[in-house]
């Protein structure tokens, strides 16, 4: 009696689109010999486009258990940003780069293509085009110009809040319960108008700046959080300014 045929091949997946992003399959360019397989090669040039914008990819994979892809970027603003793809959401055109990308992993990862997945973010990251941002460290160093230094918790909050306002955010609601004792940041956009953010306390560490203020404003005690507001934001003026 005669077998049935094995089906040996993957379907490859139709590749999502954004104008002015269509997908890429030329060559990488790379010193190695090997190319990854024709159908990942959008990433690169997805994650090449997005660093040309002052973006960085951070992380991009698949859960085969779960049917999800996950990507994460952190914007030129410092923002970070996650895009999560599940198996039942509902089909939507992508809007940015992020959730291209996203879009991009899960028909990848959905049809079996997981192995070159994985070499091709490996990939991503040996020519610099994924990083894993260094983890901030917290500093106690004096505030300029108090002759009557706050404690050190309070310092702590106001060298991660200089460290935000240098990318231009402003803070509001430092430790407030409005903000989940986290805090609201204005956050600049490149091409728009600024965005509204809440950094709730107890969010995911995501190695910034923001997370770290966010989690440590919900620790401290309330005699704390009112010396913070008053070294780090001037909701009264409608700003968030380091004075």
């Amino acid at each position: 009696m005669k077998l049935p045929r094995v089906l040996t091949q993957r379907p490859s997946p139709r590749m999502p689109e954004l104008v002015g992003f269509e997908p890429r399959f030329d060559a990488i360019p790379t010193p190695r010999v090997h190319q990854p397989a024709e159908v990942v090669r959008p990433l690169y040039w997805w994650a090449k486009d997005l660093r040309a914008n002052g973006d960085v990819l951070v992380d991009a994979r698949f859960d085969a258990a779960m049917m999800v892809a996950t990507v994460t970027v952190r914007l030129a603003s410092y923002q970070v940003v996650e895009v999560v793809r599940r198996h039942d959401d509902k089909p939507r055109l992508p809007h940015d780069l992020a959730a291209l990308i996203a879009e991009g992993v899960w028909r990848l990862g959905s049809l079996g293509w997981t192995d070159e997945l994985d070499e091709v973010i490996g990939l991503l990251r040996t020519l610099g085009l994924m990083a894993t941002p260094a983890v901030v460290k917290p500093s106690a160093r004096h505030i300029p110009g108090w002759v009557h230094q706050p404690d050190r918790a309070v310092r702590i909050a106001y060298w991660w809040s200089v460290a935000l306002k240098r990318h231009g955010w402003k803070l509001y609601a430092c430790g407030d319960a409005v903000a989940q004792h986290g805090f609201i940041a204005e956050i600049p956009c490149g091409d728009g108008d600024p965005v509204l953010v809440v950094y709730p306390g107890g969010m995911p560490a995501d190695g910034t700046a923001a997370s770290a203020l966010a989690n440590h404003l919900a620790r401290l005690g309330m005699s704390q959080r009112k010396y913070v507001q008053r070294v780090i934001g001037d909701a009264a003026a409608g700003e968030g300014r380091v004075v």
